[in-house]
């Protein structure tokens, strides 16, 4: 009389193992799609809101060091500092974007050769010298300085080392490419473990993070963006080791003023915000109307899209960049961005945005374009520091 009762427990055991395996199976993280941005596309509901710009203490922006701060901004930068650290933050990076980094025109990737032939500093020395120029000249006008970073870090009140991550900053998806490899090279190096890393990437910048996810998590557009890795010389193998050491941390990813163009890979690991400098709540722009005056908010949102790109320097990078358009969308196509550019569109397709009006238009009789950068230059500015981090912390770590 046992047999029967042992079979039937035995089958009942493998019954429910193979029901596990089954339900595991169908949780799997699916692969994303990764599409590029469908500019004539209305967003979808409930993946933007309209956010106001709060009063906050102000900051000395003359004097950007901590002890020359008031209590009560030192304060509240305390208080986001603690939500993050409680939320397992063990990692801050910030992404600048297009044009202020060390290699803007590629002269000296194109001379890697013959300078590092002459020493190994010398190519990281020449680095840091192109970079000296956005730094003195527009300082935090679309840029993130020294001064900056090391200020945030300070004024958080923990322990979260904070890193200013520094490309060449060329606008073309094969630069950006390389950025987020290296990129995914100081992540893997961060002991992250399961913890948390904050990642901020300010207008192109935020295309260096989602390549970055696209290499870490699960995407259908994986297997061709590994094979442009390969094929721009870098080791596949170790870096395809280092993506699925970040994969196991949690990557909060907010992106100011990046222009709507390539695809996400989110998930339960990763979550992505948007934040754009917008007028109104209707989630389109006008791409030349009022530009004088920032009427409409950050125009070089509107502008730097699919199409917008410069091609690289050489035959071989070129015709890498014409076949990663099949993926990330038009890289330098005039035609196509005119299709795109009337359309006005702010939000990304993937993840949540924020239209913030940054309070950055022209009220006089001159024009304040350049001295916005066009609307594009006010996220990174010492006086929305407050802001953004407590916007920061108010979305992903209440």
């Amino acid at each position: 009389m046992q047999h029967p009762m042992w079979l039937a427990l035995t089958l009942l055991l493998l019954a429910a193992v193979l029901a596990g395996l089954l339900i595991a199976w169908r949780r799997r993280p699916k692969p994303a799609p990764c599409q590029p941005q469908q500019y004539d596309a209305a967003p979808q509901p409930g993946t933007f809101a309209v956010r106001a710009l709060e009063a906050m203490p102000p900051i000395v922006r003359d004097t950007p060091v901590l002890e020359a701060q008031s209590p009560a901004w030192r304060e509240a930068m305390a208080q986001a500092g603690l939500r993050l650290r409680r939320a397992g933050v063990r990692h801050v990076v910030f992404v600048h974007g297009t044009f202020v980094g060390h290699d803007p025109t590629q002269l000296l990737s194109a001379l890697e050769g013959p300078l590092s032939a002459l020493g190994p500093g010398l190519m990281p020395s020449l680095q840091r010298l192109s970079k000296l120029p956005s730094d003195r000249v527009l300082r935090d006008l679309g840029n993130y300085t020294p001064e900056y970073v090391s200020l945030f870090q300070k004024a958080l009140g923990v322990d979260i080392p904070t890193t200013r991550f520094v490309w060449s900053s060329a606008n073309n998806h094969v630069a950006r490419l390389r950025a987020a490899v290296q990129l995914l090279k100081l992540l893997a190096s961060s002991e992250l473990g399961n913890k948390r890393a904050l990642l901020l990437g300010h207008s192109h910048g935020g295309q260096v993070l989602a390549l970055l996810t696209q290499l870490v998590y699960p995407a259908r557009t994986a297997e061709a963006l590994w094979q442009a890795v390969r094929d721009a010389g870098e080791p596949t193998e170790a870096l395809q080791d280092m993506a699925r050491t970040v994969a196991r941390a949690r990557l909060d990813i907010a992106t100011f003023g990046m222009p709507p163009r390539y695809g996400w890979a989110t998930g339960r690991q990763c979550r992505v915000l948007h934040v754009i400098n917008h007028r109104g709540a209707e989630p389109r722009g006008n791409t030349v109307a009022g530009v004088l005056h920032t009427e409409s908010g950050d125009y070089v949102h509107l502008w730097g899209i699919a199409g917008s790109d410069i091609p690289p320097g050489n035959a071989r990078e070129r015709e890498l960049a014409a076949r990663l358009d099949a993926i990330l969308g038009a890289g330098y196509d005039v035609k196509a961005w005119l299709q795109h550019v009337r359309h006005g569109a702010r939000v990304p397709r993937d993840g949540f945005s924020y239209l913030v009006d940054y309070g950055d238009r022209g009220t006089g009789a001159l024009p304040n374009c350049l001295a916005t950068c066009f609307g594009h230059g006010v996220y990174t500015s010492y006086d929305a520091m407050l802001f953004n981090s407590r916007l920061l912390a108010d979305h992903f770590y209440r």
